[in-house]
């Protein structure tokens, strides 16, 4: 059959089950949502941000579905934060970026070469050209599945309106179970050293089997000196937020995140700081219906205001504690001012609740209980 390479594209997405897909807008992957969207009948949203597109797509596809983002070569450049964490987590379903790569600069504010960017992170790649990208988004999804790692495909922007021939192919559908899996869902510092390894032996097609799991931490008692005391104030939290039902919680890596180790096991997926919104958006966009996202005020300021902004966009009722503590305690205490949270949370403040005594353990449970009940947005404040 013929068609234009963006309907083609889209085509691929719906033959292989891809359910998330996510775009800012650019040459290239504008024309690729818009098809995907008419051939859908769907009208999912877009996004404003690279690194929140990259992530929702990435976490979608650690809980289990197939995910697709679409962006240019700069686009690619503004989700590196997250891409490079990416890495050092294993999927469960198939991912994939098309990479759109506007060779003469027309449509973007620069010319930029971007395999040596790809090459540098690590990321699995290749070169498509238009007559072969269909079966090339096809092998792209197993190849991912196979070694659990995000893959790219890069091809010339201004192709995407041109005409070709490709064959449909059918079964190639699957489905995917996402299990909590902590040594391949969070990144952090305790898990860098052996996620490392594994990462090495992915791309190197080694035998991750035989390299040795670290022991886990158990919180607080493990944690470094210099961290022991920040930890110590999340406590009365985190005793009760750890029996509080849910399906998915993410976090940022800070030291609230410690807590996805036992024995509070509070935190099933971690990335970048100030991730955990986006983090939490992808796994909804999967299925799970549940979901909490926990950061800092440093990474919420530095990053996550970015996917509060998605997740308001998209109507989604995620439920988003913010310890504000008014540091960036994971980096040395750094102090932040305690006005900037409040005033970028002001446009917000319908969805905002506080808690004032972090310590009382009535006030946590009574907050915790009422926003888990509710159908809509949540944003809890922890005020430190």
């Amino acid at each position: 059959m013929s068609a234009k390479v963006s309907e083609i594209i889209s085509q691929a997405f719906i033959d292989l089950g891809v359910s998330v897909v996510t775009n800012v807008p650019g040459l290239g992957g504008s024309q690729v949502y818009n098809d995907f969207n008419a051939m859908t009948s769907k009208q999912y949203p877009l996004s404003f941000h690279e690194e929140v597109a990259f992530t929702i797509a990435h976490s979608a596809a650690i809980c289990g579905k197939r995910s697709a983002f679409l962006g240019k070569s700069q686009g690619i450049a503004k989700a590196m934060n997250s891409l490079t964490d990416a890495l050092y987590t294993d999927i469960t379903a198939g991912f994939v970026s098309i990479i759109f790569d506007d060779k003469t600069g027309k449509s973007s504010d620069n010319i930029m070469e971007i395999e040596p960017l790809l090459k540098g992170s690590g990321i699995p790649y290749r070169i498509t050209k238009p007559e072969l990208v269909y079966e090339d988004i096809i092998s792209a999804y197993p190849e991912s599945e196979r070694t659990f790692l995000p893959y790219a495909l890069i091809i010339d922007a201004a192709s995407i309106d041109d005409t070709y021939e490709f064959d449909r192919r059918t079964n190639l559908t699957r489905n995917f179970i996402y299990k909590r899996d902590i040594y391949h869902h969070v990144v952090h510092p305790f898990l860098s050293d052996y996620q490392y390894k594994v990462f090495a032996a992915k791309i190197f097609d080694g035998d991750r089997s035989v390299i040795k799991k670290p022991d886990l931490p158990k919180i607080p008692d493990n944690l470094p000196d210099k961290y022991i005391e920040s930890a110590a104030k999340y406590i009365p939290f985190f005793e009760i937020f750890k029996s509080v039902k849910r399906d998915i919680t993410t976090g940022d890596t800070s030291i609230s995140s410690s807590f996805a180790f036992p024995p509070y096991d509070a935190i099933d997926i971690v990335t970048y700081i100030g991730g955990s919104i986006p983090l939490a958006i992808g796994a909804f966009m999967a299925g799970n219906r549940n979901v909490w996202a926990l950061t800092g005020d440093f990474g919420f300021l530095s990053a996550g205001q970015l996917g509060l902004m998605e997740a308001v966009n998209r109507q989604l009722p995620i439920k988003i504690v913010i310890f504000n503590n008014k540091s960036a305690a994971a980096t040395g205490g750094q102090k932040i001012d305690k006005k900037l949270l409040l005033r970028i949370l002001a446009g917000y403040d319908q969805f905002v609740t506080h808690i004032t005594s972090p310590s009382d353990p009535f006030e946590i449970e009574s907050v915790l209980i009422e926003v888990n009940n509710s159908d809509g947005l949540k944003i809890i404040v922890v005020n430190y």
